[in-house]
């Protein structure tokens, strides 16, 4: 009898000792990543979980979770400028706005324009929209509890309109990622933001479409990535760069726009799905800047009709309006080159799924990275083929490069070039070097612009284009950039590089 109670406690411990390591085997073999990511099924919570006791909707519990993790951001701004931006009506305006018509714009801070940001882990990281922190001298967080933080850009990305920030805390409340490809249409999403001001607002609706590509990013930056999630809850000006969470209380999107010609929510509401997110800014964090990569290829939707009847004029086909992605040219010494795709050919899926639109076809690669392979299924005159692609960066590499690799001007997301003799003489200068192109980066971000005349880099002259990466290579800091915009205007603004 003794021997069986020892065998079976032996057997016990034993299984207990198994357990255990195969737990913590587990545990390092797939840690956290950042942004941390739920390790839920990410299915929303059965309808009777969300149903109060009278039958209606009940989200007091996913409020509860997700509420404290949503903060305001205030932009603090030297911007001198009374022109119409069309991103006014998707965060805060100005506290004065309404006020005094007559009123000039003054060349000093002006605290009043608000967003709203999504604390993603528990020391301080911070996501919120490119718009919402654009030319801002300073930010600030302000906590559900009302701390207030200064707040440290690590980077952004007008591509998708997302960036990234810091405050200098620990054991903060945060919102997990969800993946963003199992949201359904018709699954209930709550909203959470700031909207004019008002903090810890939040509101219900659906998802009412995905994959929503508006055009509004196309100002920024030619290679914009717009795929977004169209909700009913309602979001107004101040809830850009808040929440859209799931009934678990996980992170689906960004609310990013409204579609309104007043500015004030009327129906629909936009957010950068949280798949997209997630990758913007793991890349910002870990490279200092998104490795993007291209299939290289430029084209249109098969739906839309009228530019096909002109396509199939000008080429004497008969394509029908149809699901899918119409490649009208083919990049040199792109990936789609060099595997043999051309012009004429309907892409319809990519790694197997299907690609009804433009905006399927962006988010899928957009999520990608230089190096990746990707199945491409085509139709090439009615005949179904399959290409297995590499993808590269507009540069053509396709290898990802890490922080050290990329040079000051790239992290700039600029080019630059010499001034000639005349432009000395017309601006009264001696030196300064001309921005020839802007991409995305930092100079973008503090409201700089192609043609505007770099003179120095925290006070050191700008002599010739090769003077910004001798002055900021391996720097770490704040930064001041003195410019002449086009106009004859002196500009001085500044961001922080780390």
């Amino acid at each position: 009898m003794k021997k069986i109670i020892f065998y079976i406690v032996f057997s016990s411990i034993m299984s207990s000792i198994i357990t255990i390591a195969a737990y913590k085997h587990t545990i390092k073999e797939k840690p956290l990543l950042f942004p941390y990511t739920s390790s839920s099924n990410n299915l929303p919570l059965s309808n009777s979980s969300l149903v109060s006791s009278a039958g209606l909707p009940d989200f007091t519990r996913v409020v509860e979770k997700t509420i404290d993790a949503v903060v305001n951001v205030k932009n603090f701004s030297k911007k001198y400028s009374n022109q119409f931006d069309p991103f006014d009506f998707f965060f805060g305006f100005p506290d004065d706005f309404g006020g005094n018509k007559d009123k000039k714009p003054q060349k000093n801070d002006i605290p009043g324009l608000h967003g709203s940001g999504v604390i993603i882990s528990p020391d301080g990281y911070v996501v919120t929209n490119n718009h919402v922190i654009k030319e801002a001298e300073k930010i600030e967080i302000t906590l559900s509890d009302q701390r207030t933080y200064r707040a440290k850009l690590i980077g952004s990305d007008p591509s998708t309109d997302i960036a990234l920030l810091k405050i200098n805390e620990k054991n903060l409340p945060f919102i997990y990622f969800s993946d963003s490809n199992k949201v359904q249409v018709g699954e209930w999403v709550l909203a959470i933001g700031n909207p004019f001001d008002l903090n810890s607002t939040v509101t219900a609706g659906i998802i009412s479409a995905k994959n929503r590509s508006l055009g509004i990013l196309r100002g920024e930056t030619q290679s914009s990535i717009e795929s977004f999630f169209q909700t009913d809850a309602a979001v107004n000006p101040g809830n850009s760069g808040g929440a859209l969470v799931n009934t678990n209380g996980e992170l689906i999107g960004i609310n990013t726009a409204i579609s309104s010609a007043s500015g004030n929510f009327i129906g629909y509401s936009f957010a950068a799905p949280s798949n997209l997110v997630s990758k913007v800014i793991q890349d910002i964090k870990k490279y200092g800047a998104v490795q993007r990569a291209y299939l290289g290829v430029r084209g249109m939707d098969l739906s839309k009709t009228e530019y096909l009847k002109a396509y199939n004029k000008e080429t004497h086909q008969n394509i029908k309006p149809q699901q899918g992605f119409l490649i009208g040219e083919v990049f040199a010494k792109s990936g789609a080159e060099d595997a043999g795709l051309k012009k004429g050919d309907i892409i319809k899926s990519i790694d197997g799924k299907l690609i009804q639109n433009i905006a399927d076809l962006s988010f899928i690669v957009g999520t990608k990275h230089p190096g990746d392979k990707v199945k491409v299924n085509i139709i090439r005159n009615k005949y179904k083929k399959s290409f297995n692609i590499t993808l590269k960066d507009l540069q053509g590499r396709t290898k990802i490069r890490t922080r050290e690799e990329i040079t000051p001007s790239e992290l700039l997301g600029a080019t630059f070039e010499d001034l000639s003799k005349e432009s000395k003489k017309d601006f009264g200068i001696d030196y300064g070097i001309r921005i020839k192109e802007i991409k995305t980066g930092r100079l973008s971000t503090i409201g700089l612009e192609e043609g505007d005349i770099i003179l120095s880099i925290n006070g050191n002259k700008m002599k010739k284009i090769g003077d910004v990466d001798r002055v900021l290579k391996k720097y770490s800091g704040d930064v001041t950039i003195k410019s002449i915009k086009q106009n004859g205007q002196v500009y001085i603004a500044g961001f922080e590089m780390n």
